[in-house]
C-alpha cells in the first residue's frame, strides 16, 4: 500500500498541475510518463521502458505499479493483463512518432480505387470482345445475304426463256456491269489515316494485334532504361490511336509475338535473352517463363491445340512446350542439315483437302525450310522443302487458303529481293511401305527492291472486300510498303515510309479493316477505303 500512495497524490495533483502548467504539458505530452506525467528520461532509474502491450512508462513507475497490483496487474492505458518480467527497456535518445494515419487511409483508398480500375478495364475488355463477336456475326450475315441475292439474280436470268446467245445489249450492259465491279475494286484500296510515334530512339521491331484488347502491340527497348531496364512492348489503342502503356517482358530483344486462337489476351513473345515467356495483357504480368537455353528467334502457337507453343532457336532446332507444363520443353525438333537460327515458325492448321490434308509446323531458316507434319500429338514426320540457296529470310502462311509466302535475299541469280507464294502438296502413297511426301509448288512471284539487310517480317491475307488475297511486303530500297494482287501478280499500292518498313499486320475493328506498318520508330496506320 505504501507504494500506491504516491501514485495517487500523483493522480489527484492532475488538474492542478494541469491548469498551472497547460502549455508545458501540451508541449511534453507525447515523451511524459502516464503515471507521474514526469518526463521520462534515456538513463537513471525514470528511463524509457515498456511492456509487451506497447505503451511507454517510467522504469521505477510501471515497477511500483504492477508490484502493487500483485498477480492482478494490467497495463494502466489499455487494462491488458502484465507482469514484471514484461517490462523492457528501451535505448532511444530521442522518441518520436509520426502520424501517418490520414496517409494510410489515402492508400487504402487508392488501393481500391486501384482494383476498382482492374475490374472495370477487364469488364470494359470482356464488352470489347463480346462486340467484336456480333459484329463477325452480322458480317457473315451480310455477306450471306448477299450470296442469297446473288444466287436468286442468277437463278431467275437461268429460268427466262430465250435463246442461248444473248442480244447485243443486254450483253453491252453485262459488260458495262462487269467493268463498273472491277473499277470498284480497283478503286478500293488503302488510304493514310495516322502515324504514331512508339519509339524516339528506335528499337522497335515485331508488330502484333490483340482482337480482344483492340490493340496494336509493338516490342521495342524499355523507355527508362536506367530503372526498368530491357525490352518489352508498347500498346497502341485502335480506338484512339495513341500509344499508351509500356509493359516489361524481357531482357534482350523480341524476335517474335504471337497470339492463340482462343482470345484469351495471351502473349506469347520469344526473345534473345533465351526465354519464351506467356504474358497476360488483361494484368500486364508475366504468368508463365520457359528458359530455352538458346537465344530464340520465332515462336508461334498450334492452331489445332491451344496447349502447345514453339521455340524456333538460334541452333536450328525448335522446342515444343506444352503450357500445362510449366517445367521444360516436352520435344526437341532438331534440324535436318542446317544448323542456323530459325528466323520464322508458321503452323498450317489441319484441313479436309485432298490435296493437303495435313497439318504441322513450317520452319523456315537462311539455308533451309521444314515441314513438320504432326501425325499424332506427339509425332512428328519432317518433310525438307525446297528453298532456293539466296536465304529465305520470312515464311507467312494464309490460313484459309493455306498458301505460304516465302521472302529471299537478293543473290548472283535474282538481283532484286523477292516474295514467292507457295501452294503446298502431298504426293500420294505409292505403298504401304512408302510414306507420302509434303512440299509446295511456286504460285506467283512478287519483285521488289535490291537490298534485304534487314529479316522483315511480311504478310499475306484475304482481301478486305473478299474479291482474293493481298501480299503486304516491306522495301527497304524505297522505304516503302508493296501491296500485290495475288491473283493477278499486280502492284496495287506503294505505301510510304521515313524508314525500313520491319513489320505489317492487317487487323479489322468493327467492320473496319486497316494496314500496320511499323519502322524502327513509328507505327503507320493505313485504312481501306
Amino acid at each position: 500500500q505504501g507504494a500506491v500512495i504516491p501514485l495517487a497524490k500523483t493522480n489527484k495533483q492532475k488538474p492542478a498541475q494541469a491548469s498551472g502548467s497547460s502549455a508545458h504539458i501540451e508541449d511534453n505530452e507525447d515523451n511524459s510518463c502516464s503515471i507521474c506525467y514526469e518526463t521520462w528520461t534515456t538513463a537513471g532509474d525514470h528511463r524509457l521502458s515498456t511492456l509487451r502491450c506497447g505503451h511507454l512508462f517510467g522504469y521505477t513507475c510501471i515497477q511500483r505499479w504492477l508490484k502493487a497490483q500483485g498477480s492482478a496487474a494490467k497495463c494502466p492505458q489499455c487494462n491488458k493483463k502484465a507482469k514484471r518480467s514484461d517490462i523492457v527497456l528501451l535505448y532511444a535518445p530521442k522518441l518520436r512518432a509520426v502520424d501517418n494515419f490520414e496517409q494510410e487511409t489515402l492508400k487504402r483508398s487508392l488501393e481500391q480505387e486501384q482494383s476498382l480500375r482492374r475490374k472495370a478495364e477487364l469488364e470494359s475488355a470482356e464488352y470489347k470482345l463480346k462486340l467484336q463477336v456480333v459484329t463477325n456475326k452480322y458480317g457473315e450475315a451480310q455477306r450471306e445475304l448477299q450470296e442469297l441475292r446473288t444466287l436468286i439474280a442468277q437463278t431467275k436470268r437461268s429460268a427466262v426463256p430465250s435463246s442461248t446467245t444473248c442480244s447485243s445489249s443486254s450483253l453491252s450492259s453485262c459488260l458495262f456491269s462487269a467493268s463498273q465491279r472491277a473499277e470498284a475494286s480497283r478503286t478500293a484500296q488503302y488510304s493514310f489515316s495516322k502515324a504514331v510515334m512508339v519509339s524516339q530512339s528506335g528499337g522497335c521491331r515485331v508488330l502484333s494485334f490483340c482482337q480482344p484488347l483492340s490493340c496494336l502491340l509493338v516490342s521495342q527497348p524499355s523507355p527508362h532504361s536506367a530503372l526498368v531496364p530491357g525490352c518489352g512492348i508498347k500498346k497502341v489503342s485502335v480506338m484512339n490511336m495513341k500509344a499508351s502503356q509500356y509493359v516489361p517482358i524481357h531482357s534482350k530483344q523480341i524476335r517474335g509475338l504471337s497470339f492463340n486462337r482462343q482470345n484469351d489476351s495471351l502473349l506469347l513473345s520469344a526473345a534473345l535473352d533465351n526465354t519464351i515467356k506467356l504474358t497476360s495483357l488483361l494484368t500486364n504480368t508475366v504468368v508463365q517463363t520457359y528458359n530455352t537455353g538458346k537465344p530464340v528467334w520465332s515462336c508461334c502457337w498450334c492452331s489445332d491445340n491451344s496447349n502447345y507453343i514453339y521455340a524456333g532457336l538460334s541452333n536450328g532446332s525448335v522446342l515444343i512446350y506444352d503450357t500445362r507444363d510449366t517445367s521444360t520443353h516436352i520435344q526437341e525438333l532438331e534440324p535436318l542439315r542446317y544448323r542456323c537460327p530459325v528466323a520464322s515458325l508458321c503452323y498450317v492448321s489441319r484441313a479436309a483437302s485432298s490435296s493437303f490434308p495435313c497439318g504441322g509446323l513450317i520452319a523456315g531458316s537462311l539455308e533451309g525450310g521444314c515441314f513438320w507434319e504432326q501425325v499424332n500429338e506427339t509425332t512428328y514426320r519432317a518433310h525438307e522443302l525446297p528453298l532456293e540457296s539466296t536465304g529465305c529470310t520470312d515464311i507467312q502462311v494464309e490460313p484459309e487458303s493455306r498458301h505460304c509466302l516465302v521472302t529471299y535475299r537478293p543473290g548472283r541469280a535474282n538481283r532484286s529481293l523477292r516474295h514467292v507464294l507457295m501452294a503446298l502438296t502431298r504426293s500420294p502413297q505409292q505403298d504401304s511401305s512408302q510414306m507420302p511426301t509434303c512440299s509446295w509448288s511456286p504460285v506467283q512471284t512478287f519483285t521488289a527492291g535490291s537490298s534485304c539487310k534487314l529479316l522483315t517480317k511480311n504478310a499475306v491475307f484475304r482481301s478486305p472486300d473478299g474479291s482474293g488475297t493481298l501480299v503486304c511486303a516491306g522495301d527497304e530500297a524505297s522505304n516503302s510498303t508493296m501491296v500485290w494482287d495475288a491473283t493477278s501478280c499486280s502492284l496495287l499500292q506503294k505505301l510510304p515510309a521515313d524508314l525500313p518498313v520491319l513489320d505489317v499486320s492487317p487487323f479489322s475493328v468493327n467492320s473496319e479493316h486497316f494496314l500496320a506498318c511499323l519502322t524502327e520508330k513509328m507505327l503507320k496506320l493505313y485504312r481501306w477505303e
